[in-house]
């Protein structure tokens, strides 16, 4: 039986919720432009003045979630002793959803800051964050392969 042979099917699945997720980036950016279109001009459901404040909270957030993905990329991983191949591919699998599904956040908060305050500028900027970690975090199969290489070494025949 081919080592990890498990290793290909969990990624195809993994790879495939990673691209749903992506496609949902792109849906609430025609969503935006919907909205812009049939209630021109939108300004939002709060009419606020000065929207810096929450600008700034929101990008705020923003980071705090770019940090968070580069933290759990690293603790998700960690190989427990004794731990079987296959335990191990569920764990790369789960923590690339989970980081996927972190990585769209900042977008997520760009379309709620756009909703209450109409700026869609802002949610470009941010869909733009939650694309660029997407690609980054995107699950590769060379990679997968080597990070089981390293954790469960082949005995030499």
């Amino acid at each position: 039986m081919e080592p990890f042979s498990d290793l290909k099917k969990a990624f195809r699945v993994t790879a495939g919720i990673s691209g749903a997720v992506i496609a949902t980036l792109f849906i609430d950016a025609v969503i935006v432009e919907i909205i812009k279109s049939q209630l021109r001009p939108f300004q939002g459901i709060l009419q606020i003045a000065d929207i810096r404040d929450m600008r700034y909270l929101f990008y705020g957030l923003a980071i705090l979630i770019v940090v968070l993905i580069r933290v759990l990329g690293r603790t998700l991983l960690k190989a427990n002793r004794g731990e079987v191949s296959q335990v191990f591919i569920q764990k790369m699998s789960r923590a690339a959803i989970i980081i996927s599904l972190l990585a769209e956040a900042p977008a997520v908060l760009g379309f709620v800051f756009f909703l209450l305050t109409g700026a869609s500028r802002d949610f470009y900027y941010l869909l733009f964050i939650s694309l660029f970690l997407e690609f980054m975090h995107f699950p590769r199969i060379k990679t997968w392969e080597e990070t089981m290489k390293k954790t469960f070494p082949q005995p030499e025949i």
